[in-house]
């Protein structure tokens, strides 16, 4: 009897055999959430699975993060609590611009920008989180982190430096775990600031469509307009929250606005965030990080980026259908 040939249809019926029960295997051992065939957002947060652990959850956003969905996992159970669309894309695309433009045109500059970022959540669950838009300093900028996380210093799951800065955009998704993610976020003391945007659903008056549309800054360092954080524990490390009502209708309200925001390059409707924020690296005092003088490289141009809500409303308004 001659050897078998590997490149043999015995032998692909063999791994295909094999690799189907290998994957009916891991399914039994790890509980992976089960996604939906059609979804839409109004059915939105929806159930996906319960009892899920947290290997078997990472390990299914490990394959699912491109679909589109954001996942939550809360006591075990895990929801899909926002799908991407139109308005959403147009925002976050909006928002990679903005932060690239202290690069100077460089195709590879010293601040890296990149979405769906996994890290592990700060509240130390273990759990992975992925930000829709997320900024750090390249690598040759800042020290890789000899230990991943949890380091110190702080590591994304790749074990590069963590994120700086990130951003959360939520459609579908409510209010409450939108604000709560980006407090999330502010756990980790690397990162210095988020900002979160958060759109409501379209609504019409007459022949004429609104939409309430909100923007949240989390900072480390208060401004004039912010206040401090109502989050304990956040306000016990000294987070700022600054908030901008820029949609044509007034948040909580059936008011359109007429005379707020309503052009570009408004002083009231500018959202500025220190470029110093992407290349925070101070050492650690055990796990404290302690003061230094952030280094800027002399490649970078300006001071701040520059974030306008009226870019911003009327891209979400030419996205709607």
């Amino acid at each position: 009897m001659s050897a078998l040939n590997p490149s043999s249809s015995g032998w692909q019926v063999v791994k295909r055999k094999a690799k189907k029960i290998g994957n009916k295997v891991d399914k039994i051992v790890h509980n992976y959430p089960k996604l939906p065939r059609t979804l839409s957002e109004e059915s939105l947060p929806l159930k996906i699975g319960s009892k899920v652990s947290v290997n078997s959850y990472n390990a299914f956003l490990d394959e699912n993060e491109s679909s589109g969905y954001k996942f939550y996992r809360e006591n075990k159970n895990v929801y899909i609590v926002d799908m991407s669309n139109a308005e959403h894309g147009a925002v976050v695309v909006y928002l990679i611009q903005r932060f690239a433009i202290p690069n100077n045109g460089a195709m590879v500059g010293p601040i890296y920008i990149y979405g769906d970022a996994f890290h592990y959540n700060p509240t130390g669950s273990g759990e992975k989180i992925a930000a829709d838009v997320a900024i750090r300093p390249l690598k040759n900028y800042v020290l890789r982190p000899s230990i991943p996380h949890p380091g110190p210093p702080p590591s994304d799951v790749n074990g590069c430096a963590h994120a700086r800065i990130v951003c959360e955009v939520a459609n579908a998704q409510g209010v409450g775990h939108w604000n709560k993610k980006c407090e999330t976020w502010m756990l980790e003391p690397y990162v210095r600031c988020v900002f979160g945007i958060k759109l409501f659903p379209k609504k019409t008056m007459g022949t004429a469509v609104h939409r309430q549309m909100i923007a949240r800054l989390w900072t480390r360092e208060a401004s004039g307009r912010s206040v401090i954080s109502t989050n304990t524990t956040l306000a016990d490390a000294g987070v700022h929250v600054t908030e901008w009502d820029f949609g044509t209708m007034r948040y909580g309200t059936k008011t359109p606005t007429l005379t707020d925001c309503n052009a570009s390059n408004l002083d009231a409707f500018r959202v500025t965030v220190p470029v110093s924020y992407v290349f925070y690296d101070p050492p650690l005092v055990g796990t404290v990080p302690a003061q230094y003088a952030v280094f800027v490289p002399n490649t970078v141009v300006g001071l701040n980026f520059v974030i306008d809500l009226y870019d911003v409303q009327m891209l979400v308004l030419e996205a709607m259908k």
